[in-house]
């Protein structure tokens, strides 16, 4: 369930997404009805916001506070908007051609499910390169997008690979792994027909269901299970990299996961396995930093572990320009930092986190040789299901951990996650992070 809002509300939501994410929400209407969309089961009191479209004279006032230096998003979710399909803005391409004329060379990313990715309306957009198209596909065949998306027309979208490959634009492919509905022999072809297509990447999600979704949609432990096996035997297979979101994170080595054909890192000599353990002499805390030195750099100098051996290499690209690998996420030692800066140096500090978290932070805190912080983990309890990020606790799922926790008046403070939480400080719920009472203790967000 979403609620429609307007006025300042809206508009702070708005600026929000731009500021933080440099994110252009145009639209939270949308042509289809996945089965699997976020929204689609949220319990009454959620509050994820629905808009219609923006009108076009207010997005023209938006566009200033876009960072050129950035990739400009469209199409992503990054706040409490619920974002739609942005190709059923009656504006669209005004408004990518205003983005194009201000920001020349900016990258602008498209999230699209496809449907309406004509022949007509790719070869227009060639003229506005550089562009990057995120095609939600989910399946390759003209039932599974039924299915999954209620798509009565699929072969739009199914043609629609072919297309942008022929007008050479970039685009990366995602994909949501239910295969308990349309079965794994479909989800395998569908990796499979994208990586033949030419997608750079491909994402293969593995959904989260609230606790009201209906029972056949909940994967079970085998399928999930299944699903990472057939994505790690496929990573050895495809051309393209695919990335499993949530990654399964052990440790925090910054080992490639994939490399983009004809990336700088292809050119490199770089491959899917090298350990990165240097870039122009730093030894990287996590992947998260790896990527964002090799990202920052111009032509950076790697000290790479790769079979037994360690050896040197230049990626040659220019700054603030994508090395062409990937990496799972772990952890970014910027969030690590603000931690120990909040760290009570006269007593004991309690950090609350999702479950996912708690391995990464425990290696984390060993590495990092973090005193005086102790770690309690908060399940999910108002989205419930297989439900479980840090973006989605609520104030109440913390009040609960809270109120079961015996030993909170052995700590001096607590910190919880900014990512469940609006720069406001409200959560999903509307409920404002002070509004909990932790024993008088000073609370903080990280």
């Amino acid at each position: 369930m979403s609620e429609n809002i307007s006025g300042s509300l809206l508009q702070r939501l708005i600026v929000e997404a731009i500021s933080e994410h440099n994110v252009l929400p145009l639209t939270g209407s949308c042509n289809l009805s996945c089965i699997f969309c976020s929204h689609r089961f949220n319990p009454s009191g959620t509050k994820a916001s629905s808009f219609n479209h923006l009108p076009l004279n207010s997005i023209q006032r938006l566009l200033q506070y876009l960072d050129p230096q950035k990739k400009i998003i469209i199409g992503e979710s990054a706040t409490r908007l619920r974002e739609g399909e942005p190709l059923t803005h009656p504006h669209f391409f005004t408004i990518v051609e205003k983005l194009r004329q201000l920001y020349p060379q900016t990258i602008i990313q498209i999230t699209t499910n496809g449907s309406l990715l004509t022949e007509e309306m790719i070869a227009k957009l060639a003229f506005l390169q550089p562009l990057e198209i995120i095609v939600s596909i989910n399946s390759i065949s003209v039932a599974g997008r039924k299915k999954l998306m209620a798509d009565q027309d699929p072969l739009t979208a199914l043609s629609s690979l072919e297309l942008l490959e022929r007008f050479k634009i970039k685009f990366h492919g995602s994909v949501v792994a239910l295969p308990q509905i349309v079965g794994f022999d479909d989800l395998e072809n569908t990796l499979i027909a994208l990586d033949q297509a030419g997608s750079r990447t491909i994402r293969l999600l593995l959904p989260g269901f609230t606790r009201l979704a209906p029972a056949e949609l909940i994967p079970s432990t085998g399928t999930t299970n299944i699903i990472y096996n057939t994505a790690e035997k496929l990573q050895q297979r495809l051309s393209a990299p695919l990335l499993i979101e949530p990654p399964v994170i052990t440790d925090l080595k910054p080992v490639i996961s994939g490399v983009i054909s004809g990336s700088p890192a292809d050119k490199a000599g770089l491959v899917v396995g090298d350990l990165i353990k240097a870039v122009n002499n730093k030894k990287p805390f996590s992947r998260v930093e790896a990527f964002r030195l090799l990202t920052e750099k111009d032509n950076p100098k790697l000290d790479l572990y790769r079979k037994g051996r360690s050896f040197s290499t230049l990626i040659l690209k220019e700054k603030d320009v994508s090395p062409g690998i990937t990496v799972a996420y772990d952890l970014d030692p910027d969030q690590v930092d603000r931690v120990q800066k909040r760290i009570d140096p006269e007593g004991k500090t309690l950090m609350l986190l999702s479950v996912p978290a708690l391995q990464r932070w425990q290696i984390a805190l060993q590495t990092s040789m973090i005193d005086n912080l102790d770690l309690l983990t908060v399940p999910s309890l108002w989205f419930g299901g297989t439900i479980c990020c840090a973006g989605l606790l609520v104030v109440s799922d913390y009040r609960s951990a809270l109120g079961s926790f015996s030993a909170l008046a052995s700590y001096s403070s607590i910190l919880l996650p900014s990512a469940s939480f609006d720069l406001s400080g409200y959560d999903l719920c509307g409920e404002h992070y002070l509004s909990l009472s932790a024993g008088g203790l000073p609370i903080c967000l990280v």
